[in-house]
């Protein structure tokens, strides 16, 4: 999806699109963290406003990522917007809010595929676990001498365990209590 910025500045109307996108290799290429990617569809309009065009589209579409605990493969799906506002450059800013996002464009070309790319892999989150592992079906990881616990079962082993090093400084308060002086 490229387009002059040029040519959209012409536009009276806002031009509507609504294209499906073949991103899997750009974004395999980008990031490890992506596995595969189906088609994404992407549906919108390019809006001329003022010294600017505001391209806002409906970004759809689902991706497979690695499970952040087993590595196993987990499908994300993808339903989020994208506002993002293209000037010449070189174009006062000044008039845009600071949460809006203003792209500079270069050689009057807006490559908006790349911009859906960029925006898909901020969608990717921190964490993502699998279906099963978020009920619980699917033990945490173990090995010899180690396993992964949940923070709950954490504090729980916290404060059952007390280091041998200081079980007898437990007793030292009670004895100095009985102890008269």
């Amino acid at each position: 999806m490229n387009w002059s910025l040029s040519d959209l500045m012409k536009h009276k109307e806002p031009l509507h699109f609504n294209e499906n996108l073949d991103l899997k290799e750009d974004l395999i290429s980008r990031t490890s963290e992506i596995l595969d990617v189906n088609l994404v569809k992407v549906d919108g309009y390019a809006i001329k406003d003022r010294d600017a065009v505001l391209i806002s589209a409906k970004v759809t579409g689902a991706i497979v990522v690695p499970s952040s605990r087993s590595l196993r493969p987990v499908d994300f799906k993808l339903d989020f917007t994208v506002n993002e506002y293209y000037v010449e450059a070189g174009t006062n800013l000044d008039r845009f809010e600071a949460t809006e996002t203003v792209l500079p464009v270069q050689d009057d070309q807006i490559d908006f595929s790349k911009a859906v790319a960029d925006n898909i892999i901020l969608q990717i989150p921190m964490q993502i676990f699998s279906p099963e592992e978020q009920d619980g079906k699917i033990p945490m990881p173990a090995g010899d001498d180690w396993e992964v616990i949940s923070e709950a079962d954490e504090k729980d082993a916290q404060i059952k365990q007390v280091d041998p090093r200081l079980a007898k400084l437990k007793d030292l308060f009670n004895s100095e209590d009985s102890d008269p002086k």
